[in-house]
């Protein structure tokens, strides 16, 4: 009866040294991730503290683009219209007709 009292405890040491063990191992990693994502915090502070002048002008570039934009719009039908037309005088003059996608 002894014996197996004394293993018990023997037993009972390892596996509270093996979750010991364990727990040291996860806190060091969590350690490791937080020093990782507050170097990431500090770094994206940076970024936006550095990009913050470029709000005004990225606004005003947007703005010519949507200007653009809508005269490249335009463009596109009076393209459309044209091939339209074009079509119609190539059927009439029995030339053929461009094919549209």
């Amino acid at each position: 009866m002894r014996l197996l009292t004394w293993l018990t405890v023997i037993y009972l040491v390892v596996l509270v040294l093996a979750l010991a063990v364990s727990l040291v191992t996860i806190f060091v990693y969590l350690w490791r991730i937080g020093s990782a994502l507050a170097a990431v915090q500090g770094e994206l502070s940076r970024t936006q503290l550095n990009t913050a002048p470029l709000e005004n002008h990225l606004e005003t570039i947007n703005g010519g683009l949507v200007a653009v934009r809508d005269g490249l719009k335009q463009v596109d039908e009076n393209l459309f219209e044209t091939n339209e037309s074009l079509n119609g005088v190539a059927a009439h003059l029995g030339i053929g007709s461009v094919t549209q996608k």
